[in-house]
């Protein structure tokens, strides 16, 4: 039986572990500044967007990362201007956009079209100057793609309201398949309901805390390390899952530890400095997971989903910190943004209750492990290719 467990294990991972469609936010940062030169309006327009988002969802989409000109083309446009010189840019982490404008009219009309026929829950935060007058920044979703710029009545759809971010952060936690995967492992792991209450508990004040913390600027942190420590997070519990419900937790355990350490000394050879950073996740993995193992008790869980909610909690802060919030509206917008991720986590965990329900009535126990184990298994493969792609993006 106990070798029948670790055969059926590691065939389901290495079934599910194949390069299944990972999830990234999907944002751009748009500036548009107005000014008048000779008898000339120009509108000069920035957009940038996070270069491993942009090239995952161009390879997914079928277009070629060496003919990003033929992607930007025409992309934004106007029937009040026509487009002078465009020019695409790589920048570090992201990659950006430029084009200038000639317009007839100071208050022109613009169709933004880029990423949305990437992906539709794409959003862009834009802010907008004219001769040096700020005007409000708005978000342009795939609903709103046609805008009027330096207009101070601003669509309410556009404005940085409480309803737009409570919308925004409802909908970024849904479209977010690694926050769900976690989310999922979370309730796999718990026991009972009163357990499952606090690990709930734990992450929502974990990523709270590290939300507004990073967002009022007493943390600073990598964007793509945090993405990578996501993932990392993700394999950790997916990991603890599989191994209890095959008792072999021990096992896969050490097993990890040595897939790790060639990870880590791969990582040395490219880049010494950052090799320990991974090699600092490997041994908080590898004791965790020795913990859980030898160490029965729910404040375990309840420690490593304060210590995950944290970490998530910077990921959903990059989702809005290149977003200049008024300091007026700063906490009402934050709270509005974490009411709509508690809300989708709370829609999940009631859709996932109501199955796990249906399963009990109907006595059907044996199928419910199967799922347990075939979707845990699933992540896994998920949360190994997010740790490899993103890292790689970075280093």
């Amino acid at each position: 039986m106990k070798l029948k467990n670790i055969l059926f294990s590691f065939l389901l991972i290495l079934f599910f572990s194949g390069n299944i469609l990972s999830h990234q936010k999907s944002q751009s940062y748009t500036s548009w500044k107005g000014e008048v030169t000779g008898t000339d309006f120009v509108v000069s327009v920035s957009t940038k967007i996070s270069k491993g988002v942009l090239f995952n969802q161009l390879q997914n989409n079928g277009y070629r990362i060496d003919q990003l000109e033929n992607y930007f083309k025409n992309k934004i446009s106007s029937e009040d201007c026509f487009s002078q010189n465009p020019l695409i840019q790589n920048q570090g982490d992201f990659v950006k956009y430029l084009n200038k404008f000639i317009c007839s009219v100071e208050q022109p009309r613009f169709n933004f079209n880029l990423f949305f026929d990437l992906n539709l829950t794409h959003l862009d935060f834009s802010s907008q100057e004219k001769a040096g007058q700020l005007f409000p920044d708005f978000i342009i979703s795939s609903d709103n793609r046609q805008i009027y710029i330096f207009d101070e009545n601003q669509s309410a759809e556009l404005n940085l309201s409480f309803l737009n971010f409570l919308s925004f952060g409802f909908k970024h936690i849904l479209s977010g398949l690694d926050h769900i995967a976690f989310l999922l492992l979370i309730i796999f792991l718990c026991a009972n309901l009163k357990t499952l209450f606090f690990a709930i508990s734990g992450f929502t004040l974990g990523h709270s805390a590290s939300l507004f913390s990073s967002v009022q600027g007493l943390i600073v942190s990598s964007t793509n390390l945090v993405e990578i420590m996501i993932g990392f997070s993700i394999l950790v519990c997916s990991i603890e899952v599989l191994g209890k419900k095959t008792a072999q937790l021990g096992m896969f355990s050490n097993l990890l530890l040595v897939a790790w350490a060639i990870l880590t000394f791969t990582i040395f050879i490219f880049t010494p400095k950052q090799s320990l950073f991974f090699l600092a996740l490997g041994l908080m993995m590898f004791c965790y997971l020795r913990l859980s193992d030898n160490y029965q008790s729910s404040l375990n869980l309840i420690f490593i989903t304060i210590v995950f909610g944290f970490i998530h909690g910077l990921g959903f802060a990059g989702a809005i910190n290149e977003i200049y919030l008024p300091k007026e509206d700063m906490l009402k917008i934050l709270l509005a943004f974490n009411l709509g991720i508690e809300i989708g986590q709370i829609l999940i965990f009631g859709v996932f209750a109501l199955f796990a329900y249906f399963l009990k009535f109907y006595n059907l126990g044996k199928l419910r492990n199967f799922a347990t184990v075939a979707i845990t298994a699933s992540i896994f493969g998920y949360s190994l290719n997010l740790i490899i792609e993103r890292s790689f993006l970075v280093f």
